[in-house]
């Protein structure tokens, strides 16, 4: 299996596990951030969102509860998930 990169909910630093999940919990390196690091697959997914679309505190919310709430408001398709 090939690795996966998973991307920091408050910093987005990046880590390589050598499985494929869609997010990891652990503490961030960098900000000591305790979160869920998603796979970076799924980052891009939350960045394609359409800016009409995103609630005003969008750009407030940690990286996961983005994916969350795109994934509960229908803004993503779970058939187009790799992970």
């Amino acid at each position: 299996m090939s690795d996966a990169t998973y991307v920091c909910p408050e910093c987005t630093s990046t880590v390589e596990r050598n499985y494929n999940v869609r997010y990891i919990v652990r503490t961030c390196d960098d900000c000591s951030c305790n979160g869920r690091f998603l796979n970076e697959t799924l980052t891009d997914v939350v960045y394609d969102v359409p800016e009409e679309e995103r609630p005003d505190d969008w750009a407030d919310q940690p990286l996961d509860e983005r994916f969350r709430h795109a994934l509960k408001e229908g803004l993503i398709d779970r058939a187009d998930l790799d992970v």
